[in-house]
């Protein structure tokens, strides 16, 4: 095969008078191996590649596609992301691109593809199965009449994760159009969204209560804007959601009717003066909604008491100097739920300064509230700090930010959240070398409820000289969270009624090594070392939860040709699931032969 793949060939073929095309790809045999606990051991010569087939009929403009096969693709002799082999196929088409009506189709098909289900902050459970998705989309761009676009699209996965003895699936179809026209001086906009998610959970926690979730929402938009005097703007909207959830044996539904306005005028440069109204008549199904729509399960039934709320806002801001602006802002919420009649008023003001300083960029914002609870009689002040600076000294790149945030009220009137956050990057260079390190964190906690909150760190550093490079990696979270499609969702406010039987606690750490080699112009050797350790506690279970990955890849390119050898290792259990830690490891040393057949 690689010696037919090595004739010379015309690099485009065109089929009658209409039909242009391109092939190329790369062919591979080798002998492989793999063995372990959570697949069957073989080894023995293999073969594989992948291609990519363009062109277009007629022109490019009229209809133009792309499909790109694959076969036998793996860790250890590709870039393809599976651990074993995987095959597949992508492809999709542009029809009438220069036209005021253009389409695209795309379709894709994966076996044995990797995917993941894992903790915020830190390395994802490896996770295996079979996918597929189509894509259909369509526009209508004539002059003077209403723009217009359709999406559709819908998917389907089956999947297990190594480790566990559980399998879950999940499916999706999504409807989205969307349209705009300018008429009389008004910009108007409208759009539906339909959503439908449909996910058999897998049982990694323990938490053996679940099951199988659907979802499906419907969102009605419309908005319209338009100049306003004083060189200002307004602008309306309004949208309508109808929702479901089914989880085991509960479901929460709702309809939501928000609407919302606002104000902005410049009645000279350096002033601006805005005003904002919003209001929704089901509040508790906003925030439902908005965690429902990430893939996220609430275990519980409808609450019965109706609630709503309304805000409006005054907004002004002035430029004191070039490098000073001062903004103050008033405000009034009432909101009701679960019974009972909350209202607050708040009033902020801040200043915010940016500068070239001693050589590097600052920019900062220093915020301070009051907010009063009429109904509760309660007063509190919270108060935002906000930091970025840059700056490079001889060889020498520098830069940081820093954020701390007390008593800031959440969407909830009497709720209140206090959190911090830093990044920062050091780099160095001479001559032939460079030196980088970062490191980032952020807490977030709910003040009026313990155990409320998230935390997460991270830090990186990397070495490079010529042709040698390391880098290494080590991050750290914990958290509380509800079970989602693709893992826990991070819980920003509480439930509002007593704590979930699908609560998770979580925490986690993990580290890695990488490394690369360049010796010669054509070999290039690279392996990377990963160990991620988590602890998860439910309502009824906990798990000590564990992954380890070793991946090595050598390759020697000769003209057209590569010689590659690879070895992986992969392990990952869970101390909640009845079946042992899986296991799998593979090596591989071939020849691969890229081609252009036309």
């Amino acid at each position: 095969m690689i010696l037919a793949a090595a004739l010379n060939a015309p690099a485009q073929v065109t089929i009658g008078d209409n039909v242009s095309m391109n092939l190329d790809g790369q062919l591979s045999v080798g002998y492989n191996a793999d063995y372990g606990n959570a697949i069957p051991s073989d080894h023995g010569l293999n073969w594989g590649g992948n291609g990519s087939l363009s062109g277009s009929y007629y022109s490019p403009s009229f209809l133009s596609f792309v499909v790109n096969p694959y076969y036998n693709q793996s860790r250890a002799n590709s870039t393809s992301q599976a651990i074993s082999d995987s095959s597949g196929i992508t492809a999709s088409a542009f029809l009438f691109a220069g036209s005021h009506f253009p389409g695209s189709v795309s379709y894709s098909k994966t076996y044995n593809s990797l995917g993941t289900f894992g903790l915020p902050g830190v390395p994802d459970y490896t996770a295996h199965g079979n996918t597929d998705a189509f894509n259909v989309g369509w526009g209508v761009n004539v002059p003077d009449l209403p723009t217009v676009s359709v999406n559709y699209m819908q998917g389907h996965s089956d999947y297990s994760i190594y480790g566990a003895n559980t399998n879950g699936t999940t499916s999706f179809h999504n409807l989205n159009t969307h349209a705009n026209y300018k008429v009389a001086g008004f910009n108007l906009n409208g759009g539906y969204v339909y959503a439908q998610n449909h996910s058999d959970y897998p049982l990694i926690y323990g938490t053996q209560e679940l099951e199988t979730a659907d979802s499906t929402n419907n969102t009605f938009s419309f908005g319209a804007s338009h100049y306003f005097p004083l060189h200002g703007s307004f602008a309306a909207n309004y949208s309508r959601s109808y929702f479901n959830s089914d989880f085991s044996q509960s479901q929460f539904s709702g309809t939501v009717d928000t609407v919302g306005s606002n104000v902005t005028v410049h009645p000279i440069s350096t002033l601006t003066l805005g005003t904002n109204f919003s209001y929704t008549d089901n509040l508790l199904g906003t925030l439902y909604q908005n965690l429902v729509s990430q893939g996220g399960v609430v275990q519980q039934s409808t609450p019965g008491q109706s609630s709503n709320s309304w805000d409006i806002s005054g907004l002004a801001g002035y430029n004191l100097t070039q490098h000073i602006l001062l903004t103050g802002t008033v405000e009034h919420r009432a909101q009701t739920y679960l019974g009972n009649s909350f209202g607050s008023n708040g009033l902020t003001g801040s200043v915010s300064y940016w500068k070239q300083v001693l050589g590097g960029a600052l920019s900062s914002v220093l915020s301070v509230t009051r907010t009063s609870v009429d109904t509760a009689n309660l007063s509190t002040v919270g108060f935002l700090v906000l930091g970025t600076y840059s700056h490079k000294v001889e060889n020498w790149d520098l830069s940081g930010s820093l954020n701390y945030y007390r008593n800031t009220q959440t969407v909830l009137v009497g709720y209140t959240t206090s959190g911090w956050g830093y990044s920062g990057l050091v780099g160095r260079t001479i001559s032939f070398l460079h030196w980088s390190a970062t490191a980032s964190g952020s807490h977030s906690q709910l003040n009026t409820s313990a155990g409320y909150g998230n935390h997460s760190q991270n830090y990186t550093t990397g070495l490079n000289v010529r042709w040698f490079g390391v880098n290494g990696s080590y991050t750290k979270s914990d958290g509380t969270a509800l079970i989602g499609i693709a893992g826990p969702i991070p819980v920003p406010l509480p439930t509002l009624t007593p704590l979930p039987t699908n609560l998770i606690l979580y925490g986690g750490h993990s580290y890695g090594l990488g490394v690369g080699l360049n010796p010669l112009k054509r070999l290039t050797f690279t392996a990377s070392y990963s160990r991620a350790f988590s602890d998860t506690q439910t309502d009824t279970t906990p798990s000590n939860n564990q992954t380890k990955s070793v991946v090595a890849r050598l390759q020697y390119q000769y003209r057209q040709m590569w010689f590659t050898a690879g070895y992986s290792q992969f392990m990952q259990g869970f101390s909640a699931s009845p079946t042992p830690p899986a296991q799998l490891n593979s090596y591989f040393f071939g020849v691969q032969r890229w081609f252009n057949l036309f």
